[in-house]
């Protein structure tokens, strides 16, 4: 996610990039292989989305938001792929410490309240 702020400080651009890479490239790519697994019988296509699609973070929406467009991509693939024997699902990681989510952890009482609402000890 290129960007961390209010929805109503979102770019074109930002929009573009963000559904360009984190929609755009999954649907694509999964376009991309399905020959080759119809050629082999069948087979099977993970999707990341996030958390973030049932639980929006505050500054992150268009990434939210992309996340959310994950759940119905997923549900919209396993129904054209399954009579190709193609099975489609999708992970939901909850929060993982990188440099993108440094954000959410930055002090620790927004570690914990984090911590609080994913309903995780760790």
């Amino acid at each position: 996610s290129p960007v961390f702020g209010s929805l109503m400080d979102i770019t074109k651009e930002v929009w573009d990039k963000t559904l360009d890479i984190n929609v755009k490239a999954p649907a694509l790519m999964t376009k991309a292989v399905v020959p080759e697994m119809e050629k082999r019988g069948g087979g099977s296509v993970v999707i990341v989305a996030s958390i973030a699609a049932f639980s929006p973070s505050p500054g992150l929406s268009p990434y939210s938001v992309s996340k959310t467009a994950l759940l119905g991509l997923t549900k919209t693939l396993a129904i054209e792929l399954a009579p190709r024997n193609i099975r489609v699902n999708c992970l939901a990681p909850g929060l993982i410490k990188t440099s993108f989510s440094r954000m959410l952890c930055k002090d620790k009482e927004k570690e914990e309240r984090m911590k609080e609402i994913l309903q995780i000890r760790r």
